[in-house]
């Protein structure tokens, strides 16, 4: 990952403190616009989007999004962004085939990707919540068979269908309760056979786009690097099937242009200060816009169309906060889609 942001003093001699703050200020800028010039200097990104066709892996990668999507009832939202059909909620316990897993087993698949232990949390209204492992482990203790073998009476304790029971309740809470998003992706990169050293595996969105970051960074310098994705600007390249777009969200939706993202996620350790993000998969693509699957969206993995600006490749700008003032004319109220897009991690 990239070098953290740290103020550099220049040698002024006898300079006075104003000088002394203006030059540091200086090298900052010059250590910002070295880590972030390659995106808007580049040709690479409109380059590749524009005359390389997606590798393979890109094209399984979106195969699988399609795939999770149809087991997960097929939710839905229109380029207006509402939802036009509802699929299957991640706690649910349906199975769209016999023999299948339900919503919430496969959602504990995503989290094998990243770290099998995860999620390790239960939220129950506590100030703390409680670790979902050391929960489970109290319930082995309990079963019949280990207290009868403490030589408590034969009633005592769960039987096996009720110890069954009692851990899927407490793994469909843990679902429910954790942010499985980033996840799904690192599932989905686990599939199509990305290496430890071609993709971050991570329950966080901006360790992934933040290693992207960084391999932009290194292939514009000269530097050999076998990362899978590079970092774009969505508004500036047009998104290729298997291509992931992102926005930042919460409290990080101020970072609402690629340059803000960037000088954040050049700036962060990966596992650093969290910042709230999500990314979906593009897995369509024709003239008008584009597809994409997306993991907890609206609890499920939900499909959602993005519509290029007319006559464009470029994404409509009416999806963006600032894009137009909803209610005036010619404006399209893009509802849940209307959020600060502004990250696409390219397969390289």
């Amino acid at each position: 990952m990239s070098t953290p942001l740290r103020p550099v003093r220049l040698f002024l001699g006898q300079a006075s403190g104003s000088r002394l703050r203006l030059a540091t200020a200086f090298a900052c800028s010059c250590w910002l616009a070295l880590h972030m010039g390659f995106a808007s200097a580049s040709p690479v990104c409109l380059d590749t989007a524009t005359q390389v066709p997606p590798p393979a892996r890109a094209l399984s990668m979106a195969a699988f999004a399609v795939q999770e999507h149809q087991a997960f009832g097929g939710q839905t939202m229109d380029a207006e962004g509402r939802m036009t059909e509802a699929g299957d909620s991640e706690a649910e316990d349906t199975r769209r085939t016999v023999p299948g897993l339900a919503p919430w087993q496969r959602v504990l698949g995503y989290w094998k990707a990243v770290d099998w232990r995860l999620p390790s949390q239960v939220r129950f209204g506590a100030l703390r919540p409680a670790d979902r492992h050391l929960l489970a482990q109290a319930l082995n203790e309990a079963t019949a068979g280990r207290l009868q073998g403490l030589g408590v009476g034969p009633d005592e304790g769960l039987d096996s269908s009720e110890l069954r029971a009692v851990q899927a309740a407490l793994a469909r809470a843990a679902v429910i309760d954790t942010p499985w998003s980033a996840a799904f992706v690192s599932w989905l990169a686990r599939q199509v056979g990305l290496a430890e050293d071609e993709f971050l595996f991570s329950e966080a969105h901006a360790d992934y786009a933040g290693a992207a970051w960084q391999a932009g960074i290194d292939e514009n310098s000269g530097r050999p690097t076998r990362y899978a994705l590079r970092a774009c600007d969505l508004r500036r390249t047009p998104p290729r099937v298997g291509d992931l777009v992102c926005q930042a969200r919460g409290t990080g939706a101020e970072l609402d242009t690629f340059e803000k993202i960037g000088e954040v996620l050049a700036a962060r350790d990966t596992g650093g200060q969290p910042l709230p993000m999500h990314c979906d998969v593009v897995v369509a693509v024709d003239a008008k816009g584009f597809d994409a699957v997306g993991g907890n969206v609206l609890q499920s993995v939900t499909r959602r169309r993005l519509d290029f600006a007319p006559g464009t490749r470029w994404l409509d700008p009416s999806y963006l906060p600032e894009g137009c003032a909803s209610g005036t004319p010619g404006c399209i109220d893009r509802h849940m889609s209307r959020q600060p897009w502004s990250l696409l991690l390219q397969w390289r």
